[in-house]
């Protein structure tokens, strides 16, 4: 009985420590502080997979840029110093030449609409999956900046009125700009108060929620309303060997999770946008914006400005091997795809 009772001990020891051996911590690098709607929407994602897996799958995040900073996020990912982070593809523009497609200034500024197209071209275009494997890690799911607006100082109405204007611009965005009058200059946000406060700059490209952040209202109290594009080139993205090492049903339910995750970042995003819009009209401390919407007439102008990038970025994506046309062809494809569906089905939130 005795020699029973020690092999039913150990046996049961043996199913603890198989199953205290399957739950694995996931640790997760991502470069911003754990304050606003983008890491809540994190948190989110953590939770669900979580409970998706009943507790085998955990994630520990490793916020501010402490384990990875944001331009090593993708080497660090593919070297397993990491096992999932978030990854911005400006900061990797060789090595994610296809990627960085969802930064181009196309006529895509809707939040559900663009996470939608990206996130379809992402999971399932050959050229998006070899650049992945090449890079050693698997796309999960994205975010988004939103649409591109204009902060300034003085009061700007049109595009006209951009001339001669010194704007902080990045990207093809800032190229466009620049051709079309404005003073560019690169610099980063955190050093965008100070320019504006100073003289130095009279316009910021930026999004509502960062003018909000970063409290550029405070010094500059006008905005043009571009609505112009949006940066989609910004994902979650693990390691191909911590993505391999989960069971099949775990890698399973990342995806699913993946997948959820592009329409709740949607909503966060565009409920956001609405309230940091209302927020900096209404005044944050007393300071005022005053929005001001460029004239529909000038926006095939400023469309046209960008499509010049466009093409540029499908010039060096064929001359790397990658189909460019074809894979914004297939991109385009689908924003008019989930256009056509939002319309049809007057989803209350994505406008």
């Amino acid at each position: 009985m005795k020699v029973l009772k020690r092999l039913a001990i150990l046996a049961v020891a043996s199913v603890l420590t198989v199953g205290v051996a399957a739950a694995q911590t996931l640790r997760y690098s991502d470069y911003s502080p754990n304050r606003g709607s983008r890491a809540a929407a994190l948190e989110w994602f953590a939770e669900q997979v979580k409970s998706r897996t009943e507790g085998r799958v955990k994630i520990e995040f490793h916020w501010g840029g402490a384990l990875l900073s944001g331009k090593a996020t993708l080497k660090g990912l593919g070297d397993g110093v990491a096992d999932a982070g978030t990854v911005i593809g400006f900061f990797t523009p060789k090595e994610l030449k296809a990627y960085n497609m969802g930064d181009l200034p196309v006529d895509n500024s809707d939040a559900w609409i663009g996470l939608r197209a990206i996130y379809d071209v992402a999971s399932s275009h050959a050229a998006m999956r070899k650049e992945f494997d090449k890079a050693g890690v698997v796309y999960i799911s994205n975010f988004t900046t939103g649409p591109i607006q204009l902060i300034c100082v003085p009061p700007v109405a049109s595009l006209a009125e951009l001339k001669g204007k010194k704007v902080r611009g990045s990207g093809p965005y800032g190229k466009a700009m620049g051709d079309l009058g404005a003073i560019t200059q690169s610099m980063s946000q955190a050093d965008v108060y100070q320019g504006l406060d100073s003289g130095l700059l009279d316009c910021n490209q930026n999004y509502y929620y960062a003018t909000k952040s970063y409290k550029q209202y405070e010094v500059a109290p006008n905005m043009l309303v571009l609505d112009w594009g949006q940066n989609l080139s910004f994902g979650i993205f693990m390691s191909k060997i911590a993505f391999d090492g989960l069971a099949a049903k775990d890698r399973a339910v990342l995806r699913d999770v993946g997948k959820d995750f592009i329409d709740h970042i949607a909503r966060v995003m565009i409920e956001e946008a609405d309230s940091d819009k209302a927020q900096l009209q209404a005044g944050i401390g007393g300071k005022k914006v005053t929005l001001r919407t460029l004239p529909a007439a000038e926006r095939a102008t400023l469309l046209a400005a960008g499509k010049k990038y466009i093409q540029a970025w499908v010039a060096e994506a064929t001359a790397s091997g990658i189909d460019g046309a074809g894979l914004l062809a297939d991109y385009e494809a689908r924003i008019a795809h989930y256009a056509a569906e939002k319309k049809a089905k007057n989803y209350p939130w994505a406008r």
